[in-house]
Order: structure tokens, then sequence, then C-alpha cells
């Protein structure tokens, strides 16, 4: 059973998400997990695989699909070699549960996981934080919601405390 673990892992690290339990007995399935910038109405805002420190924070976006008994997995962040923050979620039963937790950022060589109640490792993402090459690039948001180019400025859940995240259900 752990050999299945780091194989899903493994393939999930890749980018490869397949459509089946993670593990087996498992009701759950990770449907989507990405990285992005923002959360805007329970949905990622776009999906990146970089970050630099004047992003302030990265959010990690899991869709799971739970056919069984409601449930719980964390969002265990690492930073360097260290454990910087774990967020325990509640996951119902849906087939498009969204559930997301962010962190704050400090550059270096960043890992996140999504883990099930048991300790199996159902995805994983890592990324590194960049210092900012050239700091004219920056994108200034008004107070309207807006980016300077009209664009919808990523906001986060205004429930999700730092570290912390939001879980919601979806039928889709």
């Amino acid at each position: 059973m752990a050999s299945t673990g780091v194989l899903v892992g493994a393939a999930l690290t890749l980018g490869v998400l397949a459509a089946q339990p993670a593990w087996a007995g498992s009701s759950l399935v990770i449907r989507d997990f990405v990285m992005t910038h923002g959360i805007y109405e329970r949905e990622p805002v776009g999906t990146t695989e970089s970050f630099t420190i004047d992003d302030n924070q990265a959010y990690a976006f899991a869709r799971i699909n739970n056919e069984g008994e409601p449930t719980m997995v964390s969002f265990i962040w690492q930073y360097g070699n260290e454990t910087h923050a774990k967020v325990d979620m509640n996951i119902g039963t849906s087939s498009g549960w969204r559930t997301w937790s962010s962190t704050n950022l400090s550059p270096g060589k960043w890992r996140v996981q999504v883990v099930s109640q048991d300790g199996v490792i159902l995805a994983e993402r890592s990324f590194t934080v960049d210092n900012p090459i050239d700091q004219s690039s920056s994108t200034t948001t008004s107070n309207d919601g807006m980016d300077q180019d009209g664009a919808m400025a990523p906001q986060s859940h205004p429930d999700a405390p730092s570290y912390g995240g939001a879980t919601g259900r979806t039928d889709g």
C-alpha cells in the first residue's frame, strides 16, 4: 500500500492526474491539483508553476471527488526541509469538492502536499520562489479590484486565514 502512494505521488508530481482512487479502498480521487496566485469565486485564478517574492502568497487548489463518507485531508506546506504549516480541511461527499490553502512566501524551495487522513500523499507540487528580476514589471491593483490592465485582480476567499483555506461543494 505504501508503494501505491509513492507511485501516485510521483505521477502527480509529473502533472499526471489519473481518474482513479488514490489508494486501494479509497473513495477519494484528486481531479485537479494546481498552484495559483489567487482564488476568485471558489476557483483558481489561472495556474502557475513559479512565484516571486512580490507575489506574497501561493495558493494550492484541489478539486476532489469523494464518493464515500465525509473525511479530512491536510495541506502540508514545506519550506526547504522544514514543515512550514499543516492545514486540515474537511471534505464532504461530492463529485467535485473544492478546497484550497495558502501560505505567505519567502524565497527558496517549497513543496505542498495533499495528504489523506491515513497519511497517504494524494497529490504534490514543488515550486521555487525567486526574487524578482525586473521591479518595473509588477502589476498594481486599484481599489475597485481591477489591475492596471483592467483585468480582475486575484482575490483570496474572505474567510481564508493565513495558511488556511476554504472548502466547499460543487457538482462539477
